[in-house]
This record gives C-alpha cells, structure tokens and sequence, in this order.
C-alpha cells in the first residue's frame, strides 16, 4: 500500500484502507488506528495526560488512586501468604506517576515488590515511563504485551482507565435487527455508514435487554475485552486483578434512554462530539460493560469477585481515611485544595460513581477485603429476573 504522507498523513492512511477495503471498514480498525498507529496514532505522537494535555486522570489528582490502590495490593499480598517473591505489575500505565507512587506507598508499608513490571503498548509512552521511573528511581522492566510479561505464579495485577481505550465496535437497532455501523470517507471527510447485520452471537447483550431498544438505537460493543482476558488469564497463574475504570453493569450500560451509547473524544479537556473528525488529534474513548467483561473473564478461569464504585472503594480504604482525617485537622489552604480533589474522586457528582472498581481472582479463595464487603455489588452484573 503507498499513500501520501503529507500534513494529514493519518487521514490518508486510513483513508487508503477504507479503498482498499471496499470502501467501509468495522469502527474498531478506525479507532485502533486514530490512535495507536505507528508515529501518527493519538497515543503514539503526543503527549495527552495531565493538566498540560487532553484530560486528566484519577492519578493526577492527588494521592487517592496509589493509596487505595496499595492498600489493596497489601490485601492481595497477605491472601497470596505474604511471599517474599511475587511481582507487581500495571498495564497501561499513562505517565507512569500512579505506578510510582503504588511503588513508594509500598515501601512505606515495607512489602515491596521482588519484580516490577509496567506493560504499554505504545513504544512513545514506554519511553516516557521509563524516564519517569528511573527519575523516580524504580526499577521497573518495561514489556509491550503480557504475553512478554511470561507466566506469573504470585501476581498482583492493577490497571487504572485501561480498557476503555481498547477499540470498540458500533451498531444501530433497526427494525429489530443489529447492524454494524462502519466507517466510509468521502471527499468531505470520514462519515458514518451502516454494514451489513451483525452475526448471532457476536454481540453479548441480553437479549431482554434489546427488546426494549428504540428503532434507530446506537451503541457499541468491546470486542477486544476477550483477547485481554484470555491473555490475563495466560499471565497469572495465581494472584489478583485490580481494575478501575468507568463504564457500568449491562442492564445500565444499555438501557433504552441511552440511545447514542457511550463513544465520546476528548481534546483540551473538552468533549468531543464527531470522533471521526481529524484521527490522531484527540483520544477516543467508550465506557466498559463489566457485566460482559465478569462473563468473558469466567469463561478465562478469571473469578470476578467484586464490583463497587470508585467512591465506595476509596471512602473504605484505610490509607484514605487515614489521610482524610490528617488533612481535615490541618485545615491550611493546601489541605482544603486536596480535599477538593478527594470530593471529585469520591462523590457521585465527581468521578466516584461512574468509576467502579472490578476485582478478579486466580486460585485466590476469598477474594473480598473485609473492609469492602458490604459495598461489594457482584450480583449487578448478574442477568435480572425476565432478562436472558
């Protein structure tokens, strides 16, 4: 394939696929392409966390996210027996800041990892990681897959807003039937075409669930949240999966009145309506169904052993408490700035809602902290009554 790489040499990139497929391809080859290409993907050419870029993060927010983040890892560790030789390990870590600070609340509590792993797929952010880490001075051993990270016997996963940047696939209701809706590109620019019908069974989604569905509803579905799990489940031979992201059960997910689903772009910190518009130059992103994600996960030997939300989770975590309590009694201007930041992480208004934390168990019996197993809502991502 040759293409011209001039000022848009993302768009023609694309746009040569899309010719040479026939002139359509699946939303997922475009998403995947916007933004992991090589050199011009969103994720490969910029840099996109923080204040300084396209969104922020519950890392960049303060401490909350690494503390509850290790006191769960501290839980995880003393369920595994406290080995001396197991392996911390984040896929998709962004700036590398919450591994680090993971890494340094962990040395405080004294259990610090025999082995650290970080696994990114883009070579741009692995370089910057690394730079972040031995800055912070970390050992950490940099892979691009898990399938590089090999087989784990005590392994103490995490992941903070990791799956929703996998590429997803879109469909529409009509006249109560699925079909794939796929991108074409014109002189005009990239738009919107429907594909054919979507194949049964393709699609996990109760089918209670459809039957409610406006004509002309629109969402989208993650078909790479199967490969993930499979190469989890290849990973781990025993430990604990720690991830948070925002997304919700499948009942919510894919309720009637949501009837544009959840794709959305962000640039300057703003949202972006048209993702099509300009690939490359802003991130594109869709919330996770965890209900379809605690299914494919059973099916890998992964146990899904609880869901709650951010909120929820941090509000219980001793080590945010801890801190709450010490902020509230200094009362200085600084304090009453990362209490702020605490609000936004942990209210329903803020981020603590829509977040939810989903835990995973390989040979791990009892795998629910104490302290959360009265917000644990696992039964969430089970099938209602009159839903199949």
């Amino acid at each position: 394939m040759s293409v011209n790489l001039n000022a848009s040499n993302l768009e023609a990139i694309i746009a040569q696929r899309i010719k040479d497929a026939g002139g359509w391809i699946p939303f997922d080859q475009f998403m995947g392409a916007a933004l992991y290409e090589p050199q011009f993907g969103y994720y490969e050419s910029q840099a996109v966390f923080g204040q300084q870029g396209d969104f922020v993060t519950g890392a960049e927010l303060g401490p909350w996210l690494a503390l509850g983040y290790a006191d769960l890892i501290e839980w995880g560790w003393k369920q595994l027996g406290s080995p001396a030789e197991w392996v911390l390990l984040e896929q998709g870590g962004g700036s590398g800041a919450l591994l680090t600070d993971v890494l340094a609340e962990l040395h405080r509590k004294e259990m610090a990892p025999a082995k650290t792993v970080a696994v990114e797929t883009s070579a741009h952010m692995r370089q910057r990681q690394q730079a972040h880490y031995q800055t912070q001075g970390f050992d950490v051993l940099s892979v691009k897959s898990l399938a590089e990270a090999g087989e784990i016997e005590n392994c103490l996963m995490f992941c903070n807003e990791l799956p929703d940047a996998f590429p997803v696939r879109c469909f529409s209701w009509q006249k109560r039937q699925l079909v794939e809706r796929g991108v074409a590109h014109s002189q005009e620019g990239f738009h919107w075409q429907d594909g054919p019908a979507v194949e049964e069974g393709l699609i996990d989604i109760d089918k209670g669930l459809q039957g409610e569905w406006p004509d002309g509803y629109t969402s989208e579905w993650n078909p790479n949240l199967a490969s993930w799990q499979m190469d989890v489940a290849g990973m781990i031979k025993r430990g604990l999966l720690f991830c948070v992201d925002y997304g919700y059960s499948q009942q919510e997910y894919y309720r009637p009145q949501r009837i544009e689903g959840t794709l959305m772009g962000h640039q300057g910190h703003q949202v972006i309506e048209d993702v099509l518009k300009s690939p490359g130059s802003c991130d594109i992103t869709a919330h996770i169904d965890f209900t379809a994600l605690h299914r494919i996960g059973e099916r890998h030997g992964l146990n899904g052993c609880c869901f709650m939300s951010q909120g929820g989770w941090l509000a219980q975590s001793p080590s945010v408490q801890r801190l709450v309590e010490s902020l509230a009694a200094d009362g200085s201007v600084a304090s009453v700035q990362q209490l702020a930041h605490a609000k936004r992480m942990l209210m329903p208004f803020g981020m603590g809602e829509t977040f939810k934390l989903f835990m995973q168990a390989v040979n791990v019996p009892n795998a629910v902290p104490v302290y959360l197993e009265r917000f644990n809502r696992s039964t969430d991502l089970k099938p209602s009554k009159g839903v199949a």
